[in-house]
């Protein structure tokens, strides 16, 4: 179990390092799009007062219309470029709440994995004092096995020796009577 988190925790890391590189490179991107977006407004701005200047002007020549439309051209496209603009903000920034969780749940994996090396630690701890208690109970178990069998043969002694006695004296008796 454990190896199977280290290697989710390794994945994770793997997965970090991926986002960490993404989210730097979008944060990059970012800053350079607010600067062509500012850019982009400058434009639009300095267009529309252009647009205003030429309509402003008395005799309206098929040139200035020209230019009004040609103006007017740019300036939408400046715009749609805005609001692509924006929209690619907007998924970097969903982009970037996406890794917040994959770092959470990371921090989560690892909190996981360290309890769970712990709780490894403190039970191969207990699994080796129950070795050990086992072991002294063996040796114990022997121990008493060989005082039994010294007892018994001690006991075995003593009874041949009383059977010896027993059938002394019961011929001792026959040859008295």
């Amino acid at each position: 179990m454990t190896k199977h988190w280290e290697a989710e925790l390794e994945a994770l890391k793997g997965n970090n390092a991926k986002l960490t590189a993404a989210l730097l490179e979008s944060t990059a991107n970012v800053k350079q799009w607010k600067q062509q977006l500012a850019a982009y407004q400058e434009e639009a701005e300095r267009l529309h007062k252009r647009v205003t200047e030429l309509e402003c002007q008395s005799n309206q020549t098929p040139v200035i219309k020209s230019q009004k439309t040609e103006l007017n051209q740019t300036i939408e496209e400046l715009e749609n470029a805005l609001r692509d603009k924006e929209e690619e903000m907007e998924k970097l920034k969903e982009e970037l709440e996406n890794m917040n969780d994959i770092m959470e749940q990371k921090d989560t994996l690892t909190q996981k994995l360290e309890e769970t090396e712990l709780r490894s630690r403190v039970l191969e701890e207990q699994l080796a004092g129950a070795e050990q208690r086992l072991e002294e109970n063996q040796e114990e178990q022997e121990n008493f096995r060989k005082s039994l069998r010294t007892l018994l043969e001690l006991l075995d002694g003593k009874i041949f020796e009383l059977t010896e006695l027993r059938d002394t004296l019961a011929r001792l008796i026959e040859e008295a009577s």
